[in-house]
This record gives C-alpha cells, sequence and structure tokens, in this order.
C-alpha cells in the first residue's frame, strides 16, 4: 500500500514536470533570442530529476527557484525591448536632426553663394562705373581734338588760299617783270642801234658812247622788288610745310585717340556682356533654387502621404520624418516577422521607401545640374578676370570674346548631349536655359560685328 503511493505521487511530480517542460516549451516559442532555452531547463530538469522519488529533498525549492529564474527572465527581456525601443526613437530622432542640419547646412551655403554673388556683381557695377566716366571723358577730349583738328584744317585752307593767291600775285609779277626784261631789252637794242648811227654819223658822240649806262640805275629797283616777292614766298612755302607738319601731328593724335577710344568701347562692350553673363547666371541660379524647393516640397509630401497611411493601422513608432535605408529596412524585418496586418504594414512602409528613393534620385540629379552651373559660373568669372586683366596689361590689344573659348564649346556640347540622352522636364528646361545662353552669345557677337561695320563705313 505504501509502495502504491509512492508511485502515485511520482507520478503526480512526472505530470508537474511535464507541465513545466510544456511552460518551457511555450516561453521558448515567444523569445526569439533566446532559442536554447528549452535544451537548457531540460537537461536541467533530467540532471535534478532522481531515479527514486525517495531521493527528491526539496522538490518545492526547485520549483520556485524554476518561478524566480523565470520571472527574472521575462523582466529582462522586458527591459531589454523597452530598452531597444527608446534606441530606436533616439535614433529616429537623431536622424531627423542630422537630416534639419544638413538642410541649414545646405541652406547656409548657398546664402553664402548668394551674397559672393551679390558683392562680385557690385565691384563689377562698380568698375562699369569707373568705365563709363572714363569712356565719357575720353569722348569730351575726343570732341575737343576733333573740334581743334576742323580749326587747324580751316587755317590750312586759308593759308592754302593766300599762298595761292601769293603764288599767283608772284608769277602774274614774274610774267611782268619778264615782259618788262624784253621791252627794255628792245629799247637797249634800237638804242644802241641809234647810238651806232649817230657815233658813226657824228664822230664827237664816240665819248658819250663810251660813258656808263644810265638803265643800270633802273634796273636795280625792279631786281630788288624781284628778290624781295622771291623772299616772301620762300617765307610762305616755310609756313606752309610748318602747318603741314601740324596739321600731320594733329590727324597722327587724332587717329591714336579714336583707336583708343576703340578700344575702350570694345572693353565696355566686353564689360557688359560678362554684366549681362552674371546677371543671367543669377536667374538661373535663382530658378534652379526655386525648382529645387519646389522639388523638395513635392517629395516632403509624398512622404508625409505615405507614412500617414502606413501610420493608421498602428505603429506609432513609424510618425516620424524621413528615415534612412537601414532604419526603415530593420522596421520592415521587424513587422514582416509580425502577423497579416504586419505584413499590410510593411508593404506600406516598402511603397513609401520607393517614392522617397525615387525622390533622392530626382534630388541628386538636380544637385548634379546645380553643381554642373556653379562650376560653369565659376569659370566664366575666372575668364572674365582673366580678360580684363589681359585688357588692363595689354593696353592697345583686346583679347578675344568668352564665348569663342573652345573649352567653353566642349563644356555647351557635353551637357547638350548629356541633357538629351532623357527627357523629363527639369532637363528639358535645362536645355532650354542653356539653348537660350547660346542665343545671346550669337546675339552678342552679331551685334558687335555690326558695330564694327557701321564704324567702318563711318570712317
Amino acid at each position: 500500500m505504501f509502495n502504491i503511493s509512492k508511485s502515485h505521487q511520482k507520478c503526480k511530480n512526472l505530470n508537474f514536470l511535464k507541465t513545466v517542460n510544456k511552460l518551457c516549451r511555450h516561453s521558448s516559442r515567444v523569445i526569439n533570442s533566446h532559442l536554447g532555452f528549452h535544451e537548457v531547463i531540460s537537461k536541467a530538469l533530467l540532471q535534478i530529476l532522481p531515479g527514486d522519488i525517495n531521493e527528491l529533498v526539496n522538490f518545492h525549492d526547485f520549483l520556485l527557484f524554476i518561478f524566480v529564474l523565470l520571472s527574472r527572465l521575462f523582466s529582462d527581456l522586458h527591459l531589454a525591448a523597452e530598452l531597444g525601443k527608446t534606441l530606436l526613437e533616439r535614433n529616429k530622432e537623431l536622424e531627423d536632426s542630422l537630416q534639419q542640419m544638413y538642410i541649414n547646412n545646405e541652406e547656409q551655403y548657398l546664402s553664402k553663394q548668394l551674397e559672393m554673388l551679390r558683392e562680385m556683381n557690385e565691384q563689377h557695377a562698380k568698375v562699369y562705373e569707373q568705365l563709363d566716366v572714363t569712356a565719357r571723358e575720353l569722348e569730351i577730349t575726343n570732341e575737343k581734338l576733333v573740334l581743334e583738328s576742323k580749326a587747324s584744317q580751316q587755317k590750312i585752307d586759308r593759308l592754302t588760299g593766300t599762298m595761292e593767291t601769293l603764288q599767283g600775285q608772284v608769277d602774274s609779277l614774274t610774267t611782268r617783270v619778264e615782259e618788262l626784261r624784253t621791252l627794255e631789252e628792245l629799247r637797249v637794242h634800237r638804242e644802241r642801234k641809234e647810238r651806232r648811227k649817230t657815233v658813226h654819223s657824228f664822230p664827237c658822240l664816240k665819248e658819250l658812247c663810251t660813258a656808263p649806262s644810265v638803265d643800270l640805275a633802273e634796273k636795280r629797283p625792279l631786281d630788288e622788288e624781284n628778290d624781295r616777292l622771291r623772299d616772301v614766298v620762300s617765307s610762305l612755302r616755310s609756313a606752309m610745310t610748318a602747318e603741314r607738319s601740324k596739321r600731320e601731328g594733329a590727324e597722327r593724335e587724332c587717329a591714336a585717340v579714336l583707336q583708343e577710344f576703340e578700344r575702350l568701347e570694345q572693353r565696355l562692350l566686353g564689360a557688359e556682356g560678362c554684366q549681362l553673363r552674371v546677371q543671367e547666371l543669377e536667374a538661373e541660379l535663382q530658378e534652379m533654387q526655386q525648382l529645387r524647393k519646389s522639388r523638395m516640397c513635392l517629395i516632403g509630401g509624398l512622404e508625409e502621404g505615405s507614412e500617414g497611411a502606413a501610420g493608421e493601422p498602428g505603429a506609432p513608432g513609424q510618425q516620424g520624418g524621413p528615415v534612412r535605408k537601414s532604419c526603415s529596412d530593420t522596421a520592415l524585418n521587424a513587422i514582416s516577422a509580425r502577423d497579416a496586418s504586419g505584413r499590410r504594414q510593411g508593404s506600406y512602409a516598402m511603397h513609401a521607401n520607393g517614392v522617397r528613393k525615387r525622390g533622392m534620385s530626382i534630388l541628386r540629379e538636380v544637385d548634379e545640374q546645380y553643381h554642373a552651373l556653379l562650376e560653369k559660373y565659376e569659370e566664366l568669372l575666372g575668364k572674365c578676370r582673366r580678360h580684363e586683366e589681359s585688357l588692363c596689361h595689354a593696353g592697345v590689344q583686346t583679347s578675344r570674346p568668352v564665348s569663342r573659348d573652345p573649352s567653353m564649346k566642349e563644356y555647351n556640347m557635353a551637357v547638350d548631349k548629356r541633357l538629351s540622352q532623357n527627357t523629363p522636364e527639369y532637363k528639358a528646361l535645362f536645355k532650354e536655359i542653356f539653348s537660350r545662353l547660346q542665343k545671346t552669345k550669337s546675339d552678342m557677337n552679331a551685334s558687335k560685328s555690326e558695330r564694327r561695320e557701321k564704324r567702318k563705313t563711318n570712317k
């Protein structure tokens, strides 16, 4: 009878151990992180459980130990879950703050770039004002020199007129002198003939013929007048040569002033082209910033809509801002491990991830286009500076315009080729911007050529 009661007690204890084993199995199914818990508990039970029920001294203490162990394990798991949840929330907050810091840094960088562009534009405006002042001064001096050249030309014309009149008078006087000489020679010849006749007829007149003639005294005033007129003609000729040399010097000065004026006008045209280019690039920069802001707002709205659709069934941890790929993947893995509602939630998060990726790819392409425009703008500014330095150092020599640079042509061709590969809306917008830039360059070159032709025709 005693043995039967012992066997009955042993069966009860074995049933209780089986229930404990089932409880351990159920707890091991719930706890995924502790996969070997069932094996450890079963081994401990097999080691502690004796072959005979008499060897079990205090089975109640053993069960109490198991209960304490399970309660500690569950409390540690609960603390670990709370800690993981707080860490996940902290990670999301840090990612949100990091994204906000990125946006703030980018806005600060863009504002600094805009301030630098404004300062450079102000400097260019000051240089253009100085060039305008110098051009006006040169125009005034050019007008003065033109007036002086006209006055000297009129004076030269008057002197040439007086010289021609004096030359005509000298010619008339020389013809008159020649006539008088011929008449005098004829008269002298007649008198000699008459004297010869009278000498032959009257010998007493021989002494009178040998006496000095009185005609020499009459010839002297005519020779003196002729010499005086010749001296006047030579002095007038020397004055005319001096006036001619002065006129040539004035013409040279006028030509030099005209060349200087043309050079300054070319510099002014180049500076106007640079100013137009700077204004166009500033307009492009503002358009790019507006396009970037609109894209950011559009993508932010899509992300908020997708996160609101995903946050309706539950999961309050997903109502934060935009997260990265690693955090979204871990959240999706955790959700997919749950029931059907969790799977549905994971599909919503995957859809939001796809939308976010597409938005980020569009932003990357817009950033690439923006940086390309910035590089082109900096290159153009460097070329404008080099152009101004070469104009300052070279003097009369002028440099080539910026639009004729082969490197810029190759760069524009490469950008057009890159833009023509795909045809989204923003790429078509960039292509239109670059085509308008090229059109303005061609119009500027055509206007320059027309001005040069007009100057040549005026000259």
